[in-house]
């Protein structure tokens, strides 16, 4: 049985997205600017809510089309039969939109979610509304006279890990670090990240290298409460996704540095809570005298968030940094290197001062800024 789905995701990777939603449900999604949309059966959601590392929510489709006004819409919702897709409880509705519209988000919010509530009253459901803490989400998107109504089935967005115990003050979605991971094509070789913060570049890494499911970290999915699906089908798929660990020392190491040993502590927390630490080498050197400390890195990935934006305010520091940050990578003997920074102009002219070629380059939000993902490779 298929349904109609769309996935939500950070803006600017959707071909990176659309890539991993292939490989794990073997369809390809039709891509949107921060959305995809795709038709699966029940088996392959399971899969993609367990293992997708770079998407965020997965709304099941309930209705589309045009809609002349609000009232029209709150009516075309009301109709909907909600028999399968509520439960006894709380709900939210929360609604985005896009255009010019005679009314406001809120609005919508309160019109359509009274329509929900009806609707799900007349399906037999006692329910209330909870805007904090919702036991199922509806989701409705507006752009212009084309509206998109739908469940969350994941609950919190999928780039909340859960292994997160320790917060650095300028960490990266683990979405994006995955994205990084994928663009750097990497396959098991020698990976540093030479400023890795709160270790979520390298743990993403690990996760990926050691088919450690994201999905696991958390007890479950929200649409173990939606009567549509299958919940006994659900605790299997969590069962075969736990199988497929790869739970042992294998291949090239994974490299951690910081210059802090307040971040190094706090990443070999969130390590060891995502149960990662052992397949983790953690050092605390100068990112830019690294080759004083450690050798033997021929061949290797190097994938990091430098410092940018308002963490570096003086661009002839920005780009000194990043140049000596990139020439001990090469003297170390890193081929490739991606990173993801605001400064582009900047570290596009520090990798080819050393050497480095220019390859993709992705312009992705990152929070509410504006950034880019750029790759070198010598």
């Amino acid at each position: 049985m298929k349904a109609e789905y769309a996935i939500t995701i950070s803006k600017g990777i959707s071909d990176i997205a659309s890539k991993e939603v292939y490989n794990i449900t073997g369809v390809y999604p039709e891509a949107g600017d921060n959305i995809l949309y795709i038709s699966l059966d029940i088996e392959k959601v399971y899969e993609l809510i367990l293992w997708g590392r770079t998407i965020y929510k997965v709304i099941h489709i309930l209705d589309k089309g045009i809609f002349q006004d609000l009232d029209d819409l709150a009516n075309k919702i009301e109709k909907i039969d909600l028999k399968l897709f509520g439960c006894n409880g709380s709900f939210a509705l929360r609604t985005s939109r896009y255009g010019s519209h005679n009314f406001t988000s809120l609005d919508a919010n309160k019109v359509v979610g009274a329509s929900i509530y009806r609707s799900l009253v007349r399906a037999g459901y006692n329910v209330n509304v909870d805007l904090n803490n919702p036991d199922v989400e509806y989701v409705l998107r507006i752009i212009n006279d084309e509206y998109l109504f739908g469940i969350n089935i994941v609950g919190e967005s999928l780039h909340i890990r859960r292994y997160r115990v320790y917060n650095h003050p300028a960490s990266i979605k683990t979405s994006l670090a995955a994205a990084l991971i994928y663009i750097s094509g990497y396959k098991g070789e020698i990976f540093i990240d030479p400023m890795a913060g709160g270790g979520t570049i390298p743990i993403e890494a690990a996760l990926i290298k050691h088919r450690i499911a994201p999905g696991l970290y958390r007890e479950n999915h929200s649409l173990i409460k939606i009567p549509y699906y299958d919940t006994e089908l659900y605790l299997r798929k969590r069962e075969e996704a736990e199988g497929r660990r790869i739970d042992k020392m294998f291949g090239e190491p994974i490299i951690y540095n910081d210059i802090s040993p307040r971040y190094m502590r706090g990443a070999m927390r969130n390590a060891e809570s995502a149960g990662v630490d052992r397949y983790i080498t953690f050092l605390s050197y100068d990112a830019r005298e690294l080759s004083e400390y450690i050798s033997g890195l021929d061949g290797g990935i190097a994938v990091f968030n430098p410092p940018y934006g308002i963490r570096m305010t003086r661009k002839a520091v920005i780009y000194d940094l990043y140049r000596d940050v990139i020439s001990e990578l090469k003297l170390l003997g890193i081929k490739r290197i991606v990173a993801i920074t605001s400064e582009a102009r900047i570290f596009k002219d520090a990798l080819e001062e050393n050497d480095f070629r220019i390859g993709c380059r992705y312009v992705v939000l990152h929070g509410k800024l504006t950034t880019h993902i750029i790759c070198g490779e010598i």
